[in-house]
């Protein structure tokens, strides 16, 4: 590990002789590898583009994330900045290793690659996932083998998903609204259930008293509360979608524009409001908190991709789904 730590100060070090001419841009790809821009582009996918195809990477997007946050508390691992040596020309809470920045976007974006099929699209989206890798060196954030192991699991992550994702679709189809729903629910269940297990095998573990203060808060199990919340919000939705509010994705451009304006303002208002509502009566760091935080990423995915939807219909800014 300390022969891969050296190779990767010294790659961070030669890419940051270009700071801070690079500053900008390299923090621009970083923002385009967060949840936060995925929240904003897959949504405007499912209500304008093809709300299969959004589904499909909202799932990814889901899977890939657990994994590598799984992995990042099993491996509890320093970044680089941590361990002195680079400049932090960023900040993250996290441990180091694998790069989720990294396993993230080769899952969402080679998925939409597989299923696009556009040469040009591919090429784009190789240079984009190059650079978000790229961007987490340049800041200091990760050493090269973090995020070549994020690449592996994002890597793992798609092939499994394409392999399974029509087996898993058919079977899933055939299935009541309540089974589809008890469904999303119990799979929710097992993402905390694992995220405590991972907790209770690291509680005897302490990181080492070098950075130990940059890591004080790597071990919140809110990612799988979050992540939880997002997948039984977008299955129990999906799910009610399908048989309540079927909507097409397609139809004249100004409608898909005033479907996403309407749409992203309550993704906007659900997100923000919630956190601001729920932070006044509990901090998010207690077992109220981290329930608290799985209803509202819920509430996003539930809103993403059922009552926006049926809010559509009724506004007649989009057609029923033949």
């Amino acid at each position: 590990m300390e022969i891969l730590q050296e190779l990767g100060f010294n790659l961070i070090r030669a890419l940051q002789t270009l700071s801070p001419t690079l500053d900008g841009p390299m923090e621009l790809f970083t923002i385009l590898g967060r949840i936060e821009f995925y929240l904003l582009l897959l949504p405007f996918i499912y209500w304008t583009l093809d709300h299969r195809l959004a589904v499909g990477a909202i799932l990814i997007l889901i899977v890939a994330d657990l994994f590598g946050s799984n992995f990042k508390l099993l491996f509890h691992q320093p970044r680089p900045y941590w361990l002195g040596g680079v400049k932090a020309l960023s900040e993250e809470p996290s441990y180091g290793i694998p790069s989720t920045h990294a396993s993230d976007s080769l899952a969402v974006w080679g998925y939409l690659i597989y299923q696009l099929k556009r040469p040009w699209f591919t090429v784009g989206v190789i240079v984009l996932v190059f650079l978000i890798g790229l961007s987490r060196l340049y800041l200091g954030m990760h050493f090269l083998h973090d995020v070549l192991f994020g690449w592996l699991v994002g890597g793992a992550v798609l092939v499994g998903f394409v392999k399974g994702q029509q087996r898993i679709s058919a079977w899933f189809n055939r299935q009541s609204l309540l089974a589809q729903i008890g469904l999303g629910f119990i799979l929710s269940a097992v993402i905390i259930l694992i995220g405590q297990l991972i907790q209770a095998l690291l509680s005897g573990i302490p990181d080492p008293e070098a950075w130990r203060a940059y890591a004080a808060g790597a071990r919140t199990p809110a990612y799988s509360f979050t992540l939880a919340g997002a997948l039984f919000g977008l299955v129990a939705g999906y799910a009610l979608m399908k048989q309540r509010a079927p909507f097409s994705s397609t139809g004249p451009w100004l409608k898909r524009g005033g479907r996403y304006l309407l749409g992203i303002i309550g993704v906007l208002l659900i997100h923000f409001g919630l956190d601001f509502l729920f932070g006044a009566i509990t901090p998010e760091e207690t077992g109220l908190g981290y329930g608290l935080r799985s209803m509202r990423y819920a509430a996003v995915t539930f809103w993403v991709s059922f009552i926006a939807p049926w809010v559509f219909l009724k506004l007649n800014l989009a057609d029923p789904e033949t």
